[in-house]
C-alpha cells in the first residue's frame, strides 16, 4: 500500500473560520513557507505572529486511521538569535487570537527536533477519516524574537522556517 499524504495550509487569523479547510487559505511547504516578515532587533524582544496553519491528510491511501501525531520545528535557519517558538494545537478557530493565548496553549513551546511524545486532537482520540473536520486541527504559531536576532525577512520565497509532522497510520 502507498503511504498516506498530507499538506499544511494557512490563512490569516483576522478572517472568519475557513468554511472548508480542504481548499481554504494557501498551501504552505518548503517552496512557499509561512512568512513571518521582517524582524526588527533594535527594541529588545519582539513578538511576532500569531500565524495559523493546519495539517490535513490529503489521501489516506486505503488506510482508515491517522494517529500518534508528532509536530516539531524541523528547520529555523532563517532565525539565528535567541528565540522562543510557541504553538497551540486545537480544533477551535479563534479569530484574532493573541500571542499570549498561543504561548499558553497546547503543546506550548514548539520542540526543535522530533519529540518523544505524541500529540492527539484536543479532547483526545485518534484523528481519523478523510473529511477536513476529522483530519485537520488549527495550529497557531507565535515567535518571541530575542534582541540578538538579525534584521531581515524571516520567511517568504527564500525562507527556511519549516514545521513538520509525523504520524502513524493503520
Amino acid at each position: 500500500m502507498a503511504v498516506p499524504t498530507g499538506e499544511f495550509r494557512s490563512t490569516s487569523i483576522t478572517l472568519s473560520e475557513p468554511s472548508n479547510r480542504t481548499t481554504a487559505g494557501n498551501s504552505v511547504d518548503a517552496t512557499v513557507p509561512l512568512d513571518f516578515g521582517t524582524i526588527n532587533n533594535t527594541n529588545g524582544v519582539v513578538q511576532t505572529g500569531p500565524k495559523v496553519l493546519w495539517w490535513r491528510c490529503t489521501n489516506l491511501a486505503g488506510f482508515s486511521t491517522i494517529s500518534n501525531m508528532k509536530f516539531w520545528l524541523s528547520s529555523n535557519s532563517d532565525l539565528d538569535g535567541t528565540n522562543e517558538y510557541y504553538c497551540d494545537i486545537t480544533n477551535t478557530w479563534t479569530q484574532n487570537k493573541t500571542i499570549s493565548q498561543v504561548s499558553s496553549g497546547s503543546p506550548g513551546t514548539i520542540p526543535q527536533s522530533l519529540p518523544a511524545s505524541n500529540l492527539t486532537k484536543i479532547g483526545g482520540s485518534d484523528i481519523t477519516g478523510t473529511g477536513h473536520t476529522d483530519t485537520s486541527q488549527y495550529i497557531y504559531l507565535a515567535l518571541s524574537i530575542g534582541s540578538d536576532e538579525t534584521i531581515g525577512s524571516k520567511g517568504g520565497a527564500n525562507g527556511n522556517f519549516q514545521v513538520s509532522i509525523k504520524f502513524d497510520y493503520s
